[in-house]
């Protein structure tokens, strides 16, 4: 069973191409590259937080946006 954290990651590493020429032709990114960049680094921030919060127990509904972007990434698991 996957965490939100394992969620988020997944999403950002999704939106990462493996190359320049890969963006080009991947229909996930037809977002420019620098805009895919920023959502990745975005949701693997969020990833990071929530896995802080979680350890802390301070973990709040703040998370719930970024989660629910990741998943829509994600897509059907």
């Amino acid at each position: 069973m996957s965490t939100p954290a394992d969620e988020l990651k997944a999403a950002a590493e999704k939106l990462r191409p493996s190359s320049p020429a890969v963006a080009e032709h991947t229909v996930a990114v037809r977002l420019s590259p620098a805009v895919a960049d920023a959502l990745a680094d975005l949701l693997d921030a969020e990833a990071k937080r929530y896995e802080r919060a979680v350890s802390v127990g301070e973990f709040d509904a703040s998370h719930d946006r970024p989660l629910a972007v990741a998943r829509q990434i994600n897509g059907p698991q």
